[in-house]
């Protein structure tokens, strides 16, 4: 995997960084006391805020999808960029009708497809998934 690493476009290995930097999410929402300095709103959030606050099922979605995304890219499985495009569209969705605010919603998918097009449409990324 360290070669498969090393082989992909940057964007692609910052993609990759990210999906396993998710998985800290996942165990600051599990995890009583693991303290990362996470914030919401400008608001510090510990585990008891996190739960209260009603996001403890939003961070272990996002820590556990993300980084089985970045595996899934570093393995070069069929339908990896379908998983990642599928679940940062619906992460992207989700956290933009959650408070039935649908104003904003276009603008909050201008990054997912951005980075979905770049998937499918990239030289370099096309490339590697080739090979």
């Amino acid at each position: 995997m360290v070669e498969n690493f090393k082989s992909m476009p940057p964007m692609l290995q910052f993609i990759t960084l990210h999906g396993v930097f998710c998985f800290l999410f996942f165990l600051l929402a599990v995890i009583p006391g693991f303290d990362l300095n996470f914030t919401y709103k400008g608001q510090p959030m510990g585990f008891d805020e996190i739960w209260q606050n009603d996001l403890g099922i939003h961070l272990i979605l996002i820590g556990l999808f993300f980084p089985i995304s970045a595996v899934l890219l570093l393995k070069k499985w069929q339908y990896c960029r379908q998983f990642y495009s599928f679940g940062i569209l619906t992460v992207f969705i989700v956290q933009n009708t959650d408070s039935g605010s649908f104003i904003y919603l276009f603008f909050a998918l201008i990054i997912p497809i951005v980075l979905i097009v770049y998937l499918y449409k990239h030289d370099k990324v096309k490339v590697y998934f080739s090979t």
